[in-house]
């Protein structure tokens, strides 16, 4: 009875860590503990070539708030900093596709005003991974969260694949 429990119970705690685990967002975990797992010092992978498609990005933003005025929320407004740490972002899962950043670090890392992330990678048009984002519990939760106020967004193409970042910020 008592492993029946147990198992159970890690059924549980894994089921309700899923979603944040998809969608990386710190709600999870107090802002204080973020801030001393931060090392404000954003390496930008320079090995990784690629192009930018700022078009897209922009794109992104423009549907991003489109969906937001749906569900009755502000509008975000496009951040610099949040946009100069998606570029980072975004260099970085071109090389490792991945939450966790290159050096092991975790992805908050990349800026202290970043409170939450979303990246995709392969879809080639904004609409393509609005829709995927949408789709995902977690990625749209992150969208339609109405305690962000601010977002950077970065398309970058490397070696043909499109890598896609969402920054979110207060």
């Amino acid at each position: 009875m008592k492993k029946m429990r147990f198992m159970v119970s890690l059924a549980l705690c894994l089921a309700l860590l899923a979603p944040a685990a998809i969608s990386e967002t710190r709600a999870c975990a107090s802002p204080a503990w973020y801030r001393q797992q931060r090392t404000y010092a954003p390496q930008p992978v320079a090995s990784q070539k690629g192009a930018e498609r700022t078009d897209m990005a922009t794109e992104v933003v423009r549907q991003v708030n489109a969906e937001r005025a749906k569900a009755g929320l502000s509008p975000l407004r496009a951040d610099a900093e949040l946009t100069r740490a998606a570029r980072v972002r975004a260099a970085e899962i071109a090389v490792k596709f991945s939450h966790t950043r290159p050096d092991g670090s975790a992805w908050s890392t990349v800026s202290g005003r970043v409170y939450g992330e979303n990246i995709a990678m392969g879809q080639k048009t904004a609409d393509k991974v609005m829709a995927a984002w949408l789709t995902s519990q977690g990625h749209r939760a992150n969208i339609l969260r109405p305690g962000f106020g601010s977002i950077g967004v970065c398309c970058y193409i490397s070696g043909g694949v499109t890598y896609w970042v969402q920054l979110f910020g207060k």
